[in-house]
């Protein structure tokens, strides 16, 4: 599960990454572990939302902040739990919440943690992972699952679905490679190219191939490396 604290205290942050480290180490063995990252401004977060299955905030230092943050979240799609944690700020007086958004009060502490992390737990299992990008500039959100691999060509990109279809986007593959790499399935395997593992058919000694057909180059120094990922994927089936 993905998560997210977007919380502008830097100790109130750092004790969230605490608590949440304890809880994922509870799920040691299990496919469930914890990835959480955590912001303390706005503009990073929003980079890319859509990946993550439960959000915590509180956001207090600049008036109107979560106001802002919710309003792009539903422009976005969004809509995995959030909950927002009062404290200075009282966000149960904010009108027109969405569903999505769950009310505590601080301090931090780990009582209701395991709620609210079965919260992002059905999310898992019930949402499906988007990523954002950019097609002539419009924000487009494309299911993660139907992303084949990537190619940036003369300086262009393109992404090659399971359907057969191609979608040229605005981001670079530098940018690409950071929109892929919460995701374990995704590898940049060389300059160009970022492929999905789920659809690798072979890994050779100096390409992988797709399911498509399409021969990817790889380093010969990776090929042990991506031999084994597609192992992991396989066996993920």
């Amino acid at each position: 599960m993905h998560i997210a604290i977007c919380d502008d205290n830097v100790a109130d942050r750092k004790h969230l990454e605490r608590l949440l480290s304890r809880e994922s180490d509870k799920r040691a063995g299990t496919p469930n572990i914890l990835y959480v990252d955590s912001y303390g401004e706005k503009m990073h977060f929003l980079a890319n939302p859509l990946k993550y299955n439960l959000i915590f905030m509180d956001m207090s230092t600049e008036p109107g902040i979560v106001e802002f943050i919710i309003e792009h979240l539903n422009d976005m799609g969004y809509h995995a739990p959030l909950v927002l944690y009062s404290d200075k700020i009282d966000y149960t007086q904010i009108p027109n919440l969405p569903d999505y958004v769950v009310h505590a009060r601080k301090p931090y502490i780990p009582d209701p943690l395991p709620g609210f992390l079965a919260l992002g737990d059905a999310n898992v299992t019930g949402h499906v992972v988007s990523v954002s990008v950019h097609t002539n500039t419009v924000l487009t959100h494309i299911p993660k699952y139907t992303i084949m691999y990537a190619i940036e060509d003369n300086s262009a990109c393109r992404l090659y679905l399971t359907d057969g279809k191609t979608v040229p986007v605005d981001e670079r593959i530098d940018e690409l490679r950071q929109l892929f790499e919460p995701y374990v399935e995704f590898a940049r395997v060389n300059k160009n190219s970022i492929a999905n593992f789920k659809y690798v058919s072979a890994v050779m000694p100096l390409t992988i191939v797709m399911q498509d057909s399409k021969e990817l180059k790889i380093p010969l120094l990776r090929y042990k490396q991506y031999k084994f990922l597609k192992q992991e994927m396989d066996e993920l089936d």
